[in-house]
Order: C-alpha cells, then sequence, then structure tokens
C-alpha cells in the first residue's frame, strides 16, 4: 500500500489508542502518587492530633499543679504575715499596759507575742518567699519577689501551652493537605472516567476530544497538587 494512500476505516478506529493507552497509564501513576501523599499527610495528622491532645492533658495538669502549689505558698506566706502582724500589735499592747501599771496583764500579752512571733518564725522558715534566693528580699526593708515567682510557676505551664498549639497547627495543617489530595484524586477520577470513554469510542476525533478533556483535568489535578505541596 503506498505511504500516502487514505487511511482504512479499522486504521481510523485505532488511531489515538496509543495515546489513550499511555495517558491512562499516566493517570494511574498520579493516582498512586496521590494516594501516597494523602496516607502521609493523614498519618502526620493523627500524629499531630495525638500530640496536641497528650500536650493539652499535660498542660492542663502543669496548671493544676502550679496553681495548688501557689495556694500553698501564698497561705504560707499570708499566715507569716498576719503572725508577724499580730506579733508586733501584741507588744505594742503589752507597751501600753507596763505604762498603765499593769504589768501582769503586759506579761500575758508578750507571751502571746511571743507565740505568734514563733509561728511566724517557723512560717518564714518554711516559707518558699524566704528560703529561696529567687525571691527572698535583699535586705529586711524589702518585700519577696512574688512577681517572679508567679512567672516561674507558671513557666512548665506556658511552655507545654506553646507547644500545644504549635502541635494543634501542625495537625490543622497536615489535615487540610489530606483533605486537599483527597479533592485530587476525586478530580482525578474524572481524567479516568474520560479515558475510559475515549477508548470505548470508535470515533477518532470523538476519542481525542475525550483525550485533551482528560488532560486538561490531569493538568488541573496537578495544579491543585502543586498547591497543596507549597502550602
Amino acid at each position: 500500500m503506498s505511504e500516502n494512500a487514505p487511511p482504512t476505516p479499522q486504521e481510523n478506529r485505532e488511531r489515538y489508542k496509543n495515546l489513550i493507552i499511555v495517558l491512562t497509564v499516566l493517570t494511574t501513576v498520579l493516582a498512586a502518587a496521590l494516594a501516597a501523599l494523602q496516607a502521609d499527610a493523614s498519618i502526620r495528622a493523627d500524629i499531630a492530633n495525638r500530640d496536641s491532645q497528650f500536650l493539652a492533658v499535660q498542660a492542663s495538669g502543669e496548671l493544676h499543679r502550679s496553681g495548688l502549689e501557689a495556694n500553698y505558698e501564698f497561705r504560707i506566706f499570708g499566715d507569716y504575715l498576719k503572725d508577724q502582724q499580730e506579733a508586733t500589735i501584741l507588744e505594742l499592747t503589752a507597751l501600753e499596759q507596763e505604762s498603765a501599771g499593769d504589768d501582769e496583764a503586759a506579761q500575758t500579752t508578750r507571751q502571746l507575742s511571743a507565740a505568734a512571733q514563733a509561728r511566724a518564725d517557723v512560717g518564714q522558715k518554711f516559707s518558699i518567699f524566704y528560703n529561696d534566693p529567687r525571691y527572698a528580699p535583699a535586705s529586711a526593708d524589702e518585700i519577696p519577689r512574688a512577681d517572679q515567682y508567679i512567672i516561674d510557676a507558671q513557666k512548665k505551664a506556658n511552655e507545654l501551652i506553646v507547644q500545644q498549639n504549635q502541635a494543634s497547627d501542625s495537625y490543622r495543617r497536615w489535615n487540610q493537605k489530606s483533605d486537599s489530595y483527597v479533592t485530587a484524586l476525586t478530580i482525578l477520577a474524572v481524567a479516568f472516567f474520560l479515558f475510559g470513554l475515549a477508548q470505548a469510542v470508535k470515533e477518532a476525533r470523538l476519542r481525542l476530544t475525550f483525550a485533551i478533556f482528560g488532560m486538561v483535568v490531569i493538568g488541573l489535578t496537578l495544579m491543585v497538587t502543586a498547591i497543596t505541596l507549597i502550602g
């Protein structure tokens, strides 16, 4: 047969068939890659979600622990201030009673003052605001650094909250990627449908039309995938 001879009906029916096969194989490979990316994103999202929940529990526990500790320390400090003030007032009262000539009452009042001072000394001994150099006053005229104690007490909890927020953000990011890959796979399914129609029809031009639309769908899938990978 001459090379310039017009194609036979059989040749017309087989035209573009190899192209359809190549495009179908390409679509299959792309679908497998997208499925792998979606599975990876889903696994990463699950890990980040687990870490976020674990850190949330840790942060909650640390906040509760630091709250109990701070409540105890401030209660000890408050009792110390109360006993110290009571001892001072009782001592002044004893002086007034001595001035009034009531020595017996003054002696009883001084005993009460001594007892209050003893309680204050014990409270000061066990108070973190006086036995920890980070918070203890530098001189008798200064007050303990309670503000620094609060910052230090909440430091670990704040760090855990920051980590929990990061894990939560990571979960949302990977979960969105996983959803985007599912969208890309859904779009790619349209390409499979078009290539299947292209293989089924016998008209060469119609087959080429379906193939072109399928390639457009593949291009759209690649665009969604690229945006997802970059984002």
